[in-house]
């Protein structure tokens, strides 16, 4: 069986990030900060080569990948769009504390989905089916290799779900511009919709003896 690689990096900073917002699907694009922050990892790291592209189709996102891959076409997939919030959705923990929604939403999200919102169960099933799709849109294109930009949130349950080793959600928490090495083969996906996590990124720092080009998705 081929063996695919998808390397699943969370998007950069917004505005909402230092007011701790509750972020979904509000199309917020990349701050200042973040832009910059995403700009020195870029120059301080290698991010994988890659053929192909992915990326949630809000605004943050692409410009995330256009940033880190900014010679490759970004190619959207609806189904990595962050978790619908509903009434949540750009509020704080303290201007929802005493909500009795949301403390039934924190005390469990399977049973309790914010309202107006998408619950848990309905939120996994749409992202292990929006990697699916990026794997299927890989063979048909016969790439081994992809990036898939998207949200903190997204890469925690999307990992919870499929990623092997099995560990708790929150230990999946990644930083802005930060992610996994996914290592897909196609007959365990197909079985069993599991996926070996075979590293973190982005993991090797350039060095001034580096030749740097074509390291980021440009033409060598």
């Amino acid at each position: 069986m081929k063996s695919y690689k998808i390397h699943l990096i969370r998007t950069g900073s917004t505005s909402a990030d230092p007011w701790k917002r509750y972020v979904g699907q509000s199309d917020l694009p990349l701050c200042d900060r973040g832009r910059d922050d995403l700009e020195a990892l870029r120059v301080q790291y290698i991010y994988p080569s890659v053929e192909l592209v992915f990326s949630s189709p809000l605004t943050r996102c692409r410009q995330t990948a256009g940033i880190l891959y900014p010679n490759r076409e970004v190619i959207p997939v609806e189904g990595l769009m962050d978790m619908n919030l509903g009434d949540f959705e750009g509020r704080t923990f303290e201007e929802l504390r005493g909500n009795a929604d949301f403390s039934a939403w924190l005390a469990n999200s399977f049973e309790s989905p914010p309202p107006g919102g998408e619950d848990t169960v309905s939120f996994t099933g749409r992202i292990v089916e929006a990697l699916d799709q990026v794997l299927r849109s890989m063979m048909a294109q016969d790439a081994t290799s992809a990036a898939a930009v998207t949200h903190g949130g997204v890469i925690m349950t999307l990992l919870a779900a499929v990623g092997l080793p099995r560990v708790p959600l929150h230990q999946w928490a990644v930083a802005n511009g930060t992610g996994y090495t996914l290592r897909v083969n196609t007959g365990m996906w197909m079985r069993d919709r599991t996926v070996e996590v075979a590293g973190f990124l982005p993991d090797q720092p350039v060095t001034d003896d580096m030749e740097t080009y074509g390291l980021y998705g440009e033409e060598e």
